[in-house]
């Protein structure tokens, strides 16, 4: 059962690249940054989130397959947000490094071991805190937000 979820989140993070890209390319900057109402993140936005939160995973995977049970501290986007920071960072270069990132951390997953997949880690809300649990937590926030960019595209067109 175990492999079958693993085998399922490596799919879907493969996946995920190739949906990212579908909702992004061939739109200028300015379709990317449009909102569809205030206090709505864009496409870009979102895009940004997605990279900056594979980030925070990747960062956790690592600590998590070199330290014995690290403590895990809770990532808070809002600031990054509210800064408006993410409408400044060049789109098609982060979704570049995001992408390039994303197949070295696929082959990573595609070599751990199952007790590798079983490292914990301290986590301040979740008790059993594994790498399997880890890495299906960030591909469950890409769907969400995946869903969000499908649902700006599609009103956006119409």
């Amino acid at each position: 059962m175990a492999s079958n979820n693993r085998e399922m989140i490596i799919r879907r993070l493969g996946d995920h690249t190739q949906e990212l890209s579908s909702l992004t390319d061939g739109l200028t900057g300015e379709q990317l940054k449009q909102r569809t109402a205030p206090g709505k993140w864009s496409l870009h936005e979102l895009a940004m989130h997605i990279a900056e939160v594979q980030d925070v995973f990747v960062e956790r995977l690592a600590r998590m397959l070199v330290d014995e049970k690290p403590a895990i501290v809770p990532f808070h986007p809002d600031k990054a947000r509210e800064e408006g920071s993410y409408l400044e960072q060049n789109a098609a270069q982060r979704l570049k490094d995001f992408n390039a990132q994303r197949k070295i951390l696929l082959g990573l997953l595609r070599t751990l071991t199952d007790s590798q997949w079983n490292l914990e880690a301290r986590h301040p809300e979740i008790l059993h805190y594994s790498v399997e649990k880890c890495m299906e937590s960030m591909m469950r926030h890409e769907e969400h937000h995946l869903y969000q960019m499908f649902n700006i595209f599609f009103d956006a067109k119409d």
